[in-house]
């Protein structure tokens, strides 16, 4: 399991990953996994669940769009989503590096 841990310290001497970083660290992790996907794979490849993700897009926190009459979801769409989210204190979010399901 590879987490989103901080890599670089900041000035407090903690831990701290800047947005772009997390971006490129995702993106390597993700590498595998289809750029356009469902909600029900969206959920498999990322820490939220299916009901989470389908929450988010009702929020218009994670960008879909309606195709043949259910949601797509862009890869860097959910990437963003991650990586906002990944700051809230409180939560971390681990991602398995198998996403042969995906």
């Amino acid at each position: 399991v590879v987490s989103l841990v901080c890599l670089i310290k900041n000035e407090k001497g903690e831990s701290k990953m800047t947005r772009e970083e997390k971006i490129i660290e995702l993106e390597r992790m993700l590498s595998k996994v289809p750029d356009i996907m469902s909600p029900l794979r969206a959920s498999k490849c990322s820490p939220f669940g299916k009901n989470r993700i389908y929450e988010l897009i009702k929020s218009k926190e994670l960008r879909a769009f309606v195709f043949q009459g259910s949601y797509i979801i862009a890869k860097t769409d959910l990437i963003e989503t991650i990586v906002d989210h990944s700051d809230r204190e409180g939560r971390t979010y681990k991602i398995g590096h198998e996403v042969k399901w995906c």
